[in-house]
């Protein structure tokens, strides 16, 4: 009964003094632990670093050099392959909108070059013009690429579309 007491006072003067005064008091040698665990800084990891992608270069479309033709073989040509190439499921000549934007006066309204690579390469342009991606976001379809090759049908169609300017 003797030594029990004798181990609760023990006990209790060891719970009274810090980890390091509990060693010296019982001669243990540092690197022991009494069951803390050693403090540990941990240092927030830097972010990786993400090389950007380069930016893409803009798509070129080439555009042929053509007058734009008022004959009237020209323009009949023209109004037939407007219809064959189905432009006139979204778009009108007068009238207002349709599905995509009146054609109506619209090689006024913009130039040669912009019209020729809108009808040969709409997917370009919506991704890569600023007045194409406007047009986008008002109509909310984009135009489909009929497939026109820019030597033969190219300048038949902006005669007809020329035609309509008034």
């Amino acid at each position: 009964m003797r030594h029990l007491g004798l181990v609760l006072t023990l006990a209790l003067a060891a719970a009274c003094f810090d980890e390091r005064d509990r060693r010296r008091a019982w001669n243990a040698p540092e690197d022991i632990d009494f069951g803390h665990a050693p403090a540990v800084k941990v240092e927030a990891a830097a972010a990786p670093q993400v090389a950007e992608a380069p930016a893409a270069a803009p798509t070129v479309v080439v555009v042929p050099k053509f007058t734009i033709s008022s004959d009237a073989a020209a323009i009949a040509q023209g109004k037939d392959l407007f219809s064959s190439k189905g432009c006139v499921g979204c778009h009108k000549i007068g009238g207002g909108k349709l599905v995509g934007p009146d054609l109506k006066g619209v090689t006024a309204r913009r130039d040669q070059e912009w019209v020729s690579k809108m009808i040969l390469r709409p997917d370009v342009m919506v991704k890569e013009d600023e007045t194409a991606k406007k047009l986008l976001a008002e109509h909310m379809v984009p135009m489909p690429n009929q497939n026109v090759d820019a030597a033969k049908e190219l300048p038949m169609l902006l005669a007809f579309l020329k035609s309509n300017e008034q």
